[in-house]
């Protein structure tokens, strides 16, 4: 895999971000690994890939910390040429008590970073004739969330709307793509507990949720050299939801 040499991925300590930045090490790519807090999974990566990934702690709840990030690491952002987009805020809001403190929290970390990241970067990349932007995305925005993830899937939605500009870029050979996760094996699913977890795979068609790598493999195929007329797509892998 020629390209991309640098990729930016944020949500980098998650299941997918981490399978996806080990399979970009492995595959002879820098990786630009953001994360909010700890780097428990992107530690062995560290340690075994030494320079190739540099661990940067970002907190997007902060309004102002992605406009500071793009002015404080421009200067390593002018050689990204792949974006991954993974982080992202869930939590647990009945949609009958949503407030509007709800909507605008998840709002913050669902979907600024995206606009501002893909706006500088989809320049940067234009500018240099090649670059790839892709955006996790959500399999729940289809269904309208769950009773209690109303407030994600609706940011999740949002981000989904890739910008008029990207036609422009892909004329340079930037090509951008949002990508809708369904459900798959992590952590934070897991943390819901055994029967809820069986609850919701038996709801795919495929009767089985994904794993780390089934997701990080497209997300790989889509920033690589391989991929060169898909764009301003959004694709479900979602085991046929």
């Amino acid at each position: 895999m020629k390209k991309p040499t640098t990729t930016l991925v944020t949500g980098a300590n998650s299941d997918i971000g981490a399978s996806l930045c080990k399979s970009l090490l492995v595959a002879g790519a820098r990786v630009i690994a953001v994360c909010h807090h700890g780097s428990s999974r992107l530690d062995p990566l560290k340690v075994e890939f030494k320079e190739k990934i540099q661990v940067i702690y970002l907190d997007f709840s902060d309004p102002s910390s992605t406009t500071e990030f793009i002015e404080q690491y421009q200067e390593n952002l002018d050689k990204v040429d792949s974006f991954v987009s993974l982080a992202a805020m869930r939590q647990d809001v009945y949609y009958g008590e949503i407030t509007a403190r709800n909507l605008i929290d998840h709002f913050v970390v669902n979907v600024v970073p995206i606009v501002l990241l893909t706006q500088y970067l989809g320049e940067s990349m234009a500018l240099r004739g090649w670059g790839r932007i892709v955006i996790g995305s959500s399999i729940g925005v289809k269904f309208g969330g769950g009773d209690n993830t109303f407030c994600y899937s609706l940011t999740k939605y949002a981000s989904e709307l890739i910008p008029k500009a990207a036609i422009r870029w892909s004329e340079s050979g930037v090509l951008t793509n949002v990508v809708r996760i369904g459900v798959t094996n992590t952590e934070t699913l897991r943390a819901i507990g055994q029967e809820s977890v069986l609850a919701r795979a038996a709801l795919v068609p495929m009767r089985r949720m994904a794993e780390p790598d089934e997701i990080s493999r497209l997300l790989v195929w889509l920033i690589s050299e391989e991929n060169t007329f898909t764009t301003g797509q959004v694709i479900s892998v979602s085991g046929g939801e």
